[in-house]
């Protein structure tokens, strides 16, 4: 998987608009990623294009308002921004996934993710990367379009046929030659998708990388989906499938036990 959204993030709408005050808030806590935790007012200014005396004052609001803290030097998200996350439905989802993630990647040895469609994109929630990846791919909040993600594919092959239709529809892109961008035969895969349970992807989003993915089906409708990396140059076993199957199919049962409790408020989809 991979880091698709940039830096720069045009949140305030078209470039003939100016962005708004919330817009440019918005652009200084999108500064800050997995990589980059703590950040300097330059290094700020310079990933979201913001003058430095814009960026000073957002910071000074944004920390009065405890979503941004001062670090030595430079500035970090606030704990604030955790409490509201932790208010997220989608939050509920990923606390029941996380224990049975940390199992299927202490097993693998191999990056996990578990990710969510939202439109036509599917984004990551939780990502536990292998102790020896050179490079952190799909981070949390990684957006990455359906059609060319496992994980995309495993939730599209249980799509009403109206919203498959609809997300099929627009313009397919690619990111490598062997991304996959033709809807027959992206429909052909679906079709596998439903007989094996599981769906797969090599080299459609970097190149020498594949996914396999499985996904979290609750009454019939794609919750979310688990993926494990892989290198793309090595078939992937019957049992890294069957692991991916298994992890899909507990986070399931808990969500399920979940809502039987009246937990339904954490899980919100169409009945």
């Amino acid at each position: 998987m991979v880091h698709m959204a940039e830096d720069k993030q045009d949140v305030g709408g078209a470039e003939s608009t100016p962005p708004s005050i919330l817009a440019k808030a918005f652009l200084v806590i999108g500064a800050f990623n997995e990589r980059d935790r703590v950040l300097t007012l330059t290094q700020i200014s310079r990933k979201t294009g913001l003058p430095k005396s814009t960026v000073h004052r957002l910071l000074q609001r944004l920390g009065e308002l405890d979503v941004i803290e001062e670090h030595g030097a430079g500035y970090r998200l606030g704990i604030r921004l955790l409490q509201l996350v932790s208010s997220m439905p989608v939050d509920g989802m990923r606390e029941v996934a996380l224990p049975h993630l940390a199992q299927l990647q202490a097993w693998s040895k191999e990056s996990v993710h578990f990710g969510v469609l939202r439109g036509n994109e599917v984004v990551v929630l939780q990502a536990l990367f292998a102790v020896d990846h050179a490079r952190p791919i799909g981070e949390v909040g990684t957006r990455i379009p359906a059609h060319l993600s496992a994980m995309g594919r495993a939730m599209m092959a249980y799509l009403r046929e109206d919203e498959l239709t609809e997300l099929l529809s627009g313009p397919l892109v690619g990111i490598t030659p062997k991304s996959i961008t033709d809807p027959a035969r992206i429909h052909e895969e679906l079709k596998q998708v439903r007989v094996s349970g599981v769906a797969v992807q090599k080299d459609g989003v970097v190149l020498g990388l594949g996914n396999i993915a499985a996904p979290v089906l609750i009454k019939g409708r794609p919750m979310g989906a688990v993926a494990v990396q892989f290198d793309s140059s090595k078939q992937v076993s019957e049992s890294v499938i069957n692991a991916v199957k298994l992890t899909a199919h507990r986070i399931c049962s808990d969500t399920t036990q979940m809502l039987a409790q009246g937990r339904g408020d954490l899980f919100p989809f169409d009945d």
